[in-house]
């Protein structure tokens, strides 16, 4: 992710504000949100088709739909809106939700004779 320094934190705390596991995103949203600049736009924009073709590792979100807006001049600039999903496993984010990866069982070791 160094060519995208900052930018999956970014997206990960606008949808974790927006409390959804999914929505669509513009890169207009993004921008005003966070202050950013045309040059890092073109990153976050770049960022997300990136996650529409295959995903980082950890990170908990994936872009499953593209679609262009629709232009009102034909010189106006391309526009377009994302739909950002949380992919699965990734619910113990979610207030309320347990992961079962993140629940302890017992084991020998603790006392229990399950394994």
């Amino acid at each position: 992710m160094r060519k995208y320094p900052g930018i999956p934190e970014l997206l990960e705390q606008f949808m974790e504000e927006q409390g959804a596991n999914d929505r669509w995103v513009t890169v207009q949203e993004l921008r005003d949100r966070f202050g950013l600049t045309r040059y890092q736009c073109n990153t976050v924009s770049g960022f997300l088709r990136r996650l529409e073709h295959g995903s980082f590792g950890r990170f908990p979100y994936i872009v499953i739909r593209i679609e262009h807006e629709v232009r009102l001049n034909p010189s106006d600039p391309l526009k377009c809106r994302y739909l950002v999903k949380r992919k699965d496993g990734y619910d113990a984010l979610v207030p309320g939700v347990i992961h079962p990866a993140i629940i302890h069982t017992r084991c020998k070791a603790d006392g229990d004779e399950s394994g």
